[in-house]
Parts: structure tokens; sequence; C-alpha cells
């Protein structure tokens, strides 16, 4: 058995400690605060999976850590159970992990998750080649072909929602309503101005989860007649720096709940936050137009610029107003302080399922559960196919001689796909392309455009035009 651990230094040893336990806390002082710790069934951390994490934990941020921690003990769980470890396992060892994540007791992983298993697999081996405690790596790579390299490839499961599914999901299943538009006396939910809020904003700009539900509430602010610009960066995935633009709805479904859910929570939590100040991140002074916030954290100052502030302190950032200590985060929970991503699936999960039962025609024969990415992935076809008729569109304009010839400049900032790559912030072109599959049936279009191209001096991209034109 392998249990994981992470470094708090805000925790102190009890009085009646022995003293070979008050050592083992006395080192731990040196290590990383958030720092994974791989312990065995006798409860001592593991060799070199320690090593391994004091290295990764200097370079890496906290939410990639943590995943990364979870992948090496289910690796170092999985070899326990096959009486090896690390160092002594062989290349067969690797396969059948390889294949139990594929088909194992596990539900089969995506391509994602395994390049992440993949990271920490050739991480800890580096370690150990490095350090000269193995030779060599356990597998034998030829070619192309090694027992870390998948083989399958597969897509992402994209579940986009049409409009009369999101329109149910948001009324039926996130607001309360029957399928006839009444309030449903039995339904019991008290967050539906914060769940819908929520799922506006990822469904209309494309945030991923940990976006989204770590935003603070003074980066989105009340709605001015127009829409606002958001930056992300430390809690994009990868910390890859894009802006994205809320909508004017979205705001006031914003602000909706901001003058309302919002407002109770803050102020019955008031008093317990002021208590439990010495373990936050106080901040004493904000500048929403600079884009800077300075507080104490842990007894010591601290200074950053909004996108950049991470998530973990996101997550426990306060601010003393005239009512009391209110945090920061735009959507919190019953303590006052913003609720997990574990609580936002549960957010979704239940309104999904009572959607699903109590609306089936409105839901289109979906059974599919509906998630948080799920939203963005609507965000993606719906912007991706209005984008490709507005460049279709252009392009049979120009055609009839109505504007003038198209720039490189211009072709690049109208290709849709560019466009919504740069929006979901997808460091993979072939990501995005992915989505074109949803803009359209294909297989008729095609039908359409063979069966009409009988003038052989009409190109293939003509005929799409006409047909488009025609349609």
């Amino acid at each position: 058995m392998m249990y994981l651990r992470f470094v708090d230094h805000q925790l102190a040893p009890s009085t009646d400690f022995d003293a070979r336990a008050s050592d083992i806390y006395s080192r731990t002082r040196s290590l990383p605060e958030g720092m994974p710790i791989l312990l065995d069934d006798r409860w001592r951390p593991v060799e070199p999976w320690l090593t391994y994490f004091r290295i990764v934990a200097a370079s890496t941020d906290p939410a990639t850590l943590r995943a990364y921690a979870y992948d090496a003990r289910r690796f170092a769980s999985f070899l326990a159970t096959r009486q090896t470890d690390v160092i002594h396992a062989s290349s067969d060892d690797i396969v059948a992990f390889r294949e139990w994540r594929l088909s194992g007791s596990e539900r089969p992983v995506s391509p994602a998750t395994w390049r992440r298993d993949v990271v920490v697999i050739r991480g800890i081996y580096q370690l150990l080649t490095q350090t000269g405690q193995i030779q060599r790596e356990p597998w034998i790579t030829i070619g192309r072909s090694s027992p870390l390299r998948m083989r399958w490839r597969s897509e992402p499961d994209i579940r986009p929602l049409t409009q009369a599914q999101w329109r149910t999901f948001l009324d039926v299943g996130l607001g309360g309503r029957t399928a006839a538009g009444d309030l449903d006396e039995s339904w019991r939910g008290t967050t539906s101005l914060r769940s819908k809020a929520g799922a506006q904003l990822a469904v209309t700009t494309g945030m991923r989860l940990g976006e989204f539900s770590t935003l603070l509430d003074a980066e989105v602010p009340p709605p001015t007649g127009t829409g606002i610009s958001v930056l992300l960066e430390a809690c994009a995935k990868y910390q890859k720096r894009r802006r994205v633009h809320v909508p004017l709805t979205t705001l006031r479904a914003v602000d909706l709940y901001r003058q309302t859910e919002r407002r109770a929570v803050v102020r019955a939590s008031a008093a317990s936050l002021w208590r439990r100040r010495s373990e936050l991140f106080v901040v004493d002074e904000i500048d929403v137009s600079a884009g800077i916030l300075r507080g104490r954290v842990n007894g010591r100052r601290s200074r950053w610029r909004l996108h950049q502030l991470p998530p973990h302190l996101r997550r426990i950032a306060v601010i003393e107003r005239d009512h009391g200590m209110e945090a920061l985060g735009l959507f919190v929970g019953r303590g006052g302080l913003p609720i997990s991503r574990r609580q936002w699936h549960a957010t979704f999960e239940a309104p999904s399922g009572r959607a699903l039962r109590l609306a089936q025609d409105e839901m289109g024969g979906r059974r599919a559960r509906i998630t948080p990415h799920d939203l963005r992935h609507t965000f993606a076809v719906v912007l991706l196919k209005s984008l490709t008729d507005v460049a279709l569109a252009r392009e049979a304009e120009r055609r009839a001689g109505n504007v003038g010839p198209a720039t490189i400049s211009e072709h690049i900032a109208i290709n849709p796909r560019l466009t919504v790559q740069r929006l979901l912030g997808h460091s993979n072109p072939a990501t995005t392309m992915v989505y074109l599959r949803y803009i359209e049936d294909t297989d008729a279009l095609i039908q359409d455009v063979f069966e009409s191209w009988s003038d052989e001096g009409m190109t293939y991209a003509d005929a799409v035009l006409a047909d488009r034109n025609v349609a």
C-alpha cells in the first residue's frame, strides 16, 4: 500500500511527538510547500520518489504537481502489486502497466492522460539513470516503437450541445423548472444562479473548469453596456496566456448571482473568515486598473499581478470590507471561499441527470451526462461553424467582385480554425481540427457538390461555394 501526502508548513507537531517524529518533522520544513511525499505501508518516505518530487516541485505549478503525484502513486502501487519497484521493474512490468491503464480495472484512459503518465515514468527513470542507480531504462526502443507509446490513436470525446439541449440544461437542470417551463415545486436547489452563471461563462467563453472556477470577483466587473476581456494565465492550461471575451448577457447573469446568492454567502461567512485569517491570503491592496494586488500570506508580504495569481492563492484570498472579511473569488460556497473543482462537477452532475430524466424530448435523445468540458466543446463548435460561414460569405463576395483580394494578414485574421485555436488556447492545431467534423454534414456536401460538378472549368472550391450560396 502506498500513501500520498503533501508538505504543509502550517501544521505543527503535537507536544507528545517522540524524538524520531520530531526529527522527521523538522527535516520536512526544508521541503517546498505542497511538495508530494510518497510513503510506504510503514509511513516511510519512498526513494527515489522523494528526490524526484523535490526536483520537479522547483519548476512545476501546484495543480500539475498534484496530478503528477497521483500518477506516481498509481504507478508505484501497480509495481508493488507485481512485487517490484521502479528500480527493479522490467519492460514487461511497464507493458503491463500500460495495458492495465488501457483496459484493466480502471476506465480506459485518454491519450492526454496517458501522456501525463509517460511524463512521470520518463522523469523517474531519467533521474535513476543520471544518478547511476540503473544503467538504462527497462524498456527497449526500436525506431519509434516503445512500451510508452500508445498502440491506439483516438480523438477527444467531443459532445457539443445543441441550442435546445443547452436551454433545457440551463432551465430544467440548473434552474429547477419542468419541461413545460413551470417551476418544479419538488426542486430543492439553493445555488441555481451561481450554477447558471458558471455554465454560461463556460459555454460563451470556452473557458476550462480550472479557469472559470478560479476567477476573482474583480476580474469580472458589472455590466456596463458591452462585453469585457479577461486575461488568463496562471489558471490556464500550461500557464499559456490568452484573452477571452465575456459577452454582455453572461456578465448580466454573473452580476445577478453577485447581487443575490453571493452577497448572502459573503454576509453569512464574514465572521468565520475573520477567525481563519491567519491561514488565508489577506489582501490589503487591490488595484484593478493596474492589475496588481498586495497582501500577506504565511506571515510574509506578497505582491502579484492579477492574471499571474496562482490557483492555490486565489482559493484563499480574502479582503477586509465594511461588513467583515470577504473572499476575492467570484464563485463562493457556504464557508465563504471558492468551491472546489469536485464541487463544480457535482454541481453539473445532478442537474444533468435531472434534465435527461425530465425533458428527454428536449434533450434530443442525448444520454451522456453534461460536464463543464462539454460546454467548452459547445463553444468551439458553435464559434467554428459561425466563423466558417462568415469566411465563406466573404470569399463569395470577393469572387463576385464586391470586395478586393484579401491580403495574407486578412486570411490569417479571419481563418476560423486559427481563431478558435487562439480562443481555446490550443497548442496543437490538430486538437482544433477535430472540431471541423461537427460544423456540417460533409457526406451530404460531397454528394451535392459532385452531382452538380459538370462545369470542367469549375474548381472544387468554386463548387463548394456555389453549393453553399444556393443553400
